[in-house]
């Protein structure tokens, strides 16, 4: 994914947030009940479930061990003046970050979804406006796809990286949601990728509006299925979820980002709970290559 840089005067836009702000109440970090998509994977085991803070955010670039880092691997930490405190949230100008894990190995606070147990999670969300070109990203990535090329297997070719990127959802791609699993192979810069025909919906969908995606996986038949406010929307399977996904450790992305930076917007951060299973079997040890 492209995370642009942010417009240095995109702080002095924080506009009036919507007057929805507190009307629509019901936030899934407060909701100790189990959704529907976890049930129907079997992930009905809580793992957790949190009202994020800003607070809670690492801006040291250390990996203190806090909930959430403010930046990835690839992307220079973003700057602190990104992010807001909201009654009912974290608010981030475009441009801003909020991962569980920080991709050198550090997953901070919350458990990693592990690839060999059904889970299901979703978060909370809402951003200021519908403009086509805001591009807001809730999404999952393996904790192996890294810097030291842990997602480089035993039997694979050297520096041949495998890994499993799912979407939960990203805006600006059409009316309605858009959600993707993809398999990613190769050796660096010479990715190729696979994914899931047909992930845009054609249903309008109000951004503005406090808005609940969610994603469940399957690892005994590699099947995933997207969720939007409690209903399943879409649904997919191999090839574009590739084996390897079972052998991979996977955390939370929240990110603010632009298609063309021709609209400033912010993005809130209501909450995210997730759940889980057991494992079929006992999870196998992934023997990995690195660079010499």
């Amino acid at each position: 994914m492209h995370l642009p840089t942010p417009s240095p005067f995109i702080a002095a836009l924080c506009v009036a947030w919507p007057a929805w702000a507190h009307a629509n109440g019901a936030l899934i970090c407060q909701d100790a009940s189990t959704p529907p998509g976890a049930t129907q994977v079997g992930a009905v085991q809580a793992l957790f479930r949190d009202c994020p803070r800003v607070d809670d955010v690492d801006f040291t670039g250390r990996a203190d061990g806090r909930k959430y880092y403010n930046g990835l691997y690839f992307t220079p930490p973003k700057d602190q003046s990104l992010y807001e405190q909201a009654d009912d949230g974290v608010i981030l100008q475009r441009g801003g970050v909020m991962a569980t894990a920080k991709m050198t190995s550090h997953p901070g606070q919350f458990p990693l979804l592990r690839g060999d147990r059904p889970f299901y999670i979703e978060a909370q969300v809402a951003i200021s406006s519908n403009h086509r070109d805001n591009f807001p990203a809730i999404w999952l990535m393996p904790i192996e796809h890294n810097p030291r090329m842990e997602d480089v297997y035993e039997g694979d070719p050297k520096s041949f990286e495998r890994w499993f990127e799912l979407d939960i959802d990203e805006g600006g791609f059409g009316p309605g949601g858009h959600h993707t699993a993809i398999s990613w192979t190769g050796i660096y810069p010479n990715y190729k990728k696979i994914q899931n025909p047909n992930p845009t919906s054609k249903v309008p969908l109000d951004r503005t509006q406090p808005n609940v995606f969610g994603v469940s996986y399957s690892p005994d038949t590699l099947t995933v299925r997207w969720w939007l406010n409690g209903q399943q929307v879409l649904e997919a399977g191999p090839p574009y979820v590739p084996e390897i996904a079972r052998r991979q450790n996977f955390y939370l992305i929240i990110s603010a980002q632009s298609h063309k930076n021709v609209s400033h917007y912010q993005m809130k951060f209501m909450g995210v709970r997730t759940f889980v299973g057991d494992a079929a079997t006992p999870a196998p040890a992934a023997k990995t290559r690195g660079r010499p």
